[in-house]
């Protein structure tokens, strides 16, 4: 029997706002999606002037950090030629490899993943860390990025 833990609404929430929060401080329109280990949907917030067409760009976003278990720009080896070109096709079209997803972890466990679509890659990466920072903080855990500065895929 395999064990695992889930966000609630309410911590979903906590992330969802936060990182609203941290896109409306930079100016910008982001959707935010935070989903469960699966790729579902826990929380979705679409401020007054966000684009509808970033609904469900972040909630793929959301979908492919979770269930891949990585941030999605971390796919650079899904260019013409790499290993992982076509991986985009996969999951009827929802499978995201550029920068706005970023998978939630609780003590090494994915819990889910946030998936933020309205900005550019600097104010997307801020709003996925200041949407996980603050779940992390009211969890009374410490977020970790670091794993993922310099990540490369296997050789």
């Amino acid at each position: 029997m395999i064990t695992s833990h889930r966000l609630s609404l309410a911590e979903a929430e906590i992330a969802v706002d936060a990182a609203l929060a941290k896109a409306d401080e930079l100016g910008v329109a982001s959707v935010i999606c935070v989903s469960d280990a699966a790729g579902w949907p826990i929380a979705i917030k679409r401020p007054d002037n966000g684009k509808v067409t970033s609904v469900e760009i972040a909630i793929n976003k959301a979908f492919t950090a979770a269930c891949h278990r990585r941030p999605t720009h971390t796919y650079t080896n899904a260019q013409p030629g790499q290993e992982a070109f076509g991986i985009m096709n996969m999951h009827q079209g929802r499978f995201s490899i550029f920068v706005g997803g970023w998978p939630i972890e609780v003590d090494g466990e994915v819990v889910g993943g946030i998936g933020v679509s309205g900005g550019h890659t600097p104010q997307d990466i801020a709003c996925c860390q200041a949407g996980i920072t603050a779940l992390m903080e009211h969890l009374g855990r410490t977020p970790d990025f670091a794993k993922w500065d310099n990540w490369a895929p296997p050789a």
